[in-house]
């Protein structure tokens, strides 16, 4: 392991690569990220593998979605690797109890200009006949989301990366975080120690422990979401979007010959989640409902994953006041692919700069959770 580099990031997700690649393009190549298990091992391996502009919760979330989206439309020319995109669209239904969420959302998103059509329940009926829409009250479509895959993202941020010189430590795994007198001093791995004044914290679910070792409490809460895939069901086209039942919070899409399926926003006990088939039951009751063709699938394989996820539904991004030299990238939940490469841009923007000449990111600082913590003391005084 070598003794020092400038920067360490930890972790080789989605976003510890973008990070890494980022920054490697704009000339800051001594850079080392440590994994301790695989590229893509934690929660980017295990999402729905969306690109999205309709899964936006705010104002904020929908402008990084638009700029992610713009990057990875030139992905391939940029990096030079394929993400094998498939533009079939996003289809969100609500019941009586969420219909106002839905429509609130499509008018922020077409405020945005971002394509959102408002459909009625015979429409969606219409168009997808599959769907029980007796108790839907409301949908929204979007032309340009589909799935994508997130490995060849991950892998061609990376390989660019290292082609640029920034060292890749596969298989070591971080242990400690050296801080003296305030200042970030190295990273200690089971290989040895890394002499280094910046740590980048890209460790997904693991960014809670990371933190800790520098004496810094990260505000995430780890949920599970499983997803479940059937065997060949051609009686549902190929070419469906991605529906998501937002009521139920549960959602389904064509995925190789079958239908992947996702469900869940439990409390994480564990980063280590075991698949359940109780699951694969709680997916079927909705599902029985939903649509009810569903019902004549065949299980072929499932997972369950964590989503770090923060109390206001917006990532962690930069520095932090009480260490100098540890710079959060975290807390993205279930859109760290969707947001991967606006991630890594502004994160390397403020390590080289002071500051994201990109994007003000000063909303998605860490402080923001104080800063509430003392106006709800106020309140309650």
């Amino acid at each position: 392991m070598q003794a020092t580099a400038d920067i360490v990031i930890i972790g080789a997700g989605v976003i510890g690569c973008s990070t890494a690649y980022h920054l490697a393009r704009a000339g800051i190549t001594d850079v080392v990220i440590v994994e301790m298990d695989q590229v893509g091992s934690g929660s980017s391996g295990k999402s729905a593998s969306m690109l999205s502009l309709q899964f936006c919760t705010d104002e904020l979330s929908a402008r990084l979605a638009k700029k992610s989206y713009a990057s990875y439309m030139q992905f391939e020319e940029e990096i030079g690797a394929p993400i094998d995109f498939k533009r079939t669209g996003w289809l969100s239904v609500a019941t009586e109890e969420s219909a106002d969420y839905l429509r609130g959302g499509a008018k922020l998103l077409q405020s945005l200009d971002i394509t959102t059509d408002v459909l009625t329940s015979e429409e969606i009926k219409h168009r997808y006949p599959e769907i029980n829409t007796e108790d839907i009250v409301v949908g929204t479509y979007g032309p340009d989301d589909g799935p994508f895959d997130p490995h060849m993202i991950m892998w061609g941020y990376l390989g660019r990366a290292r082609d640029m010189g920034v060292r890749f430590r596969q298989g070591v795994r971080a242990t400690d975080i050296h801080v003296e007198s305030g200042q970030v001093t190295g990273v200690v791995t089971d290989e040895g120690t890394v002499a280094t004044r910046t740590v980048v914290n890209a460790g997904g679910p693991w960014a809670i422990e990371i933190g800790r070792w520098a004496g810094v409490e990260v505000p995430i809460l780890n949920t599970t979401r499983s997803i479940v895939v059937t065997g060949p069901f051609p009686v549902i086209p190929s070419t469906r979007p991605f529906i998501d039942d937002v009521t139920a919070e549960w959602y389904y899409r064509p995925e190789g010959p079958g239908i992947l399926m996702g469900m869940g926003k439990a409390p994480a006990n564990t980063l280590d989640v075991p698949f359940r088939m109780e699951v694969v039951e709680d997916m079927l009751d909705v599902a029985a409902h939903r649509v009810p063709v569903l019902m004549k699938a065949s299980f072929l394989t499932g997972w369950t994953g964590v989503r770090p996820q923060t109390l206001d539904e917006r990532p962690i991004l930069g520095p932090v006041s009480s260490v100098d030299g540890l710079v959060l990238n975290c807390g993205w939940g279930g859109t760290g692919i969707i947001q991967a490469p606006i991630a890594g841009q502004l994160v390397a923007e403020h390590i080289i700069d002071g500051h994201a000449s990109t994007m003000d990111i000063r909303p998605f600082r860490v402080e923001r959770f104080e800063q509430r913590k003392g106006i709800e003391h106020t309140q309650d005084d």
